[in-house]
């Protein structure tokens, strides 16, 4: 298959040197607007590029004859009668035999936004190298550009999400890996005063750890919890769960809680549909979110979620959690080892 870029004055300009340069049987995988030269940007013109392949061995099969057809009168104007090269949708759009593997990845609802973008880079990284795994390695570079990952900066780290994605439970992991791995005091408040299991839960998991424990019912009784923890270098605070399509949540949550001087992190369930976890970022626009934390990484096939929805929401990530152990059970991932994470578990 042979593939060429065109610059041109206009589509219809760009398609017909499609046609002088490939022919009739060329195939459009790619238009966009350009602009081209100018002065550090300014006067700059706009051009349309429009990239275009073919095969380079067509089938040598003979057609078959057609019976002479008599032409009637018409009155459509036979210039759009002249053939033009096909043009393709992305959906329609195959990638070679070597790099088929990522077809599926890239249908990904959490892709949805970039496929396009990523379907390019594969093809024209493809063509340049024909090396699968110079493919690989740019498709890598390209996510972990676009992921970011990063640490708590705060003393007071504060969990929130909807029920079910398991904040106490990692609340328990964050508390034992800066008490027992990092050496530092760490205090717990919780805010979760719907659900007795939650505070029992989180009160077992303080006397194990031995780190103090504070239940705060209101703004009021959340602020001198505060206060109390002061001297400590951590202080982890969990949030009650609720429906996230109860409107209401964030605006008790914000009642609840002050913002200042806190990392707050969005928790949320790898094994959620895409759609409903974009559904709960869009819930918490209102709310100064640091960050994510992705939990039951163990219990899904695939991760493609933490790309979509960090970079769609211009967030990083703190954690992933893979199961129920304290503390053992949580990644600190780095960029590189994220972007590995993710098509590893993709390639599965």
């Amino acid at each position: 298959m042979m593939v060429k870029k065109i610059i041109a004055n206009s589509v219809g300009e760009a398609m017909e040197l499609v046609k002088r340069d490939l022919g009739d049987e060329a195939i459009i995988l790619n238009t966009r607007h350009v602009k081209v030269g100018g002065w550090f940007g300014l006067f700059a013109q706009k051009k349309v590029e429009l990239v275009a392949s073919v095969d380079e061995n067509p089938s040598k099969e003979k057609k078959k004859e057609r019976r002479p057809v008599v032409e009637r009168p018409s009155r459509v104007n036979p210039e759009r009668t002249q053939a033009v090269p096909k043009v393709i949708s992305f959906s329609s759009r195959r990638l070679p035999e070597e790099l088929q593997a990522y077809e599926t990845i890239l249908e990904e609802p959490a892709l949805h936004n970039r496929a396009e973008q990523l379907h390019e880079l594969l093809l024209s990284t493809f063509y340049k190298t024909n090396d699968p795994t110079q493919v690989q390695t740019e498709f890598l570079t390209a996510m972990e550009q676009e992921i970011q990952v990063t640490s708590v900066t705060s003393r007071y780290v504060l969990l929130t999400g909807p029920t079910g994605v398991g904040k106490t439970t990692t609340i328990a992991k964050l508390a034992a890996y800066y008490r027992l791995t990092e050496g530092k005091t760490v205090g717990l408040i919780t805010t979760d005063t719907y659900r007795i299991s939650a505070i029992e839960q989180l009160r077992t998991y303080a006397e194990i750890i031995d780190v103090p424990l504070h239940i705060a019912y209101n703004l009021s009784e959340f602020e001198q919890a505060k206060q109390q923890l002061a001297d400590c270098d951590i202080v982890l605070i969990d949030t009650a769960g609720r429906n996230f399509l109860d409107e209401g949540y964030v605006t008790q949550l914000t009642a609840r809680h002050d913002f200042a001087d806190t990392d707050v992190f969005l928790v949320l369930s790898l094994t959620a549909k895409y759609r409903d976890l974009e559904q709960i970022r869009q819930r918490f626009t209102h709310v100064p979110l640091n960050g994510f934390i992705f939990t039951k990484a163990d219990e899904t096939t695939e991760l493609w979620s933490i790309y979509g929805l960090a970079v769609e929401a211009k967030l990083p990530v703190l954690c992933i959690t893979t199961g129920q152990e304290v503390p053992e059970d949580i990644l600190w991932p780095s960029k590189a080892d994220l972007s590995r994470m993710l098509m590893e578990r993709g390639e599965q």
